[in-house]
């Protein structure tokens, strides 16, 4: 090595020995999202739905790709959307999405996540299976889809027992715009998200 000033080898030497910071493994952004979830269940009681649908949407934002999401949930027509309309219906998705977990996971009856294996799919993209136990039935089991986004792993897919959210949004979200166009869509969307509310 070149000869260096004593405190710049001394920072080097320092630099080697310093652990490497690594990123979340995909299992991890599950396992604190499961988290939050069981967190509203056990506070559901003192919670309203704002304040579930608070807590969730800074999970959701951490740890789910929604403009991906969006994108694919629109299939071919995302692709006829302006910016603006873009903006609009990820916003909008996403208010559903919050809406959803919130009146889903409102009350706590002994459920327990459990994460479970990883595995890696032929896009590079990782698949995440757990379990939700229940106080009593079967459980259900989830695999989570993630793609990794600047060194984050994200969700982008959830399929509940086999059935993939994505695939049926994206089925409905289709012949929703063929029908009524894209404000139609929206206000479809805004009626489930109150329902939900409602509901919650």
């Amino acid at each position: 090595m070149p000869k260096l000033p004593v405190i710049l080898r001394s920072l080097v030497a320092f630099a080697i020995f310093l652990p490497c910071a690594q990123a979340a493994a995909p299992a991890d952004t599950v396992t604190g999202f499961h988290e939050v979830l069981i967190g509203n269940m056990k506070q559901g009681a003192a919670l309203s739905c704002s304040g579930r649908s608070a807590k969730i949407a800074t999970a959701v934002d951490a740890g789910f790709d929604l403009p991906y999401l969006a994108s694919k949930v629109m299939r071919r027509q995302w692709k006829t959307l302006d910016e603006a309309q873009r903006t609009q219906f990820t916003a909008t998705f996403r208010e559903l999405v919050l809406a959803t977990y919130s009146s889903q996971f409102s009350r706590y009856g002994g459920e327990k996540f459990e994460t479970l294996a990883t595995k890696e799919l032929a896009d590079g993209s990782r698949q995440v299976n757990a379990k939700l136990k229940l106080a009593s039935g079967n459980p259900v089991n989830f695999d989570y889809v993630l793609r990794e986004v600047n060194g984050e792993w994200r969700i982008v897919n959830v399929v509940a027992d086999g059935v993939s959210d994505l695939a049926i949004r994206a089925s409905q979200y289709d012949k929703a715009f063929k029908s009524v166009g894209f404000d139609g869509l929206i206000k479809q969307i805004e009626s489930q998200t109150a329902a939900n509310k409602k509901a919650c």
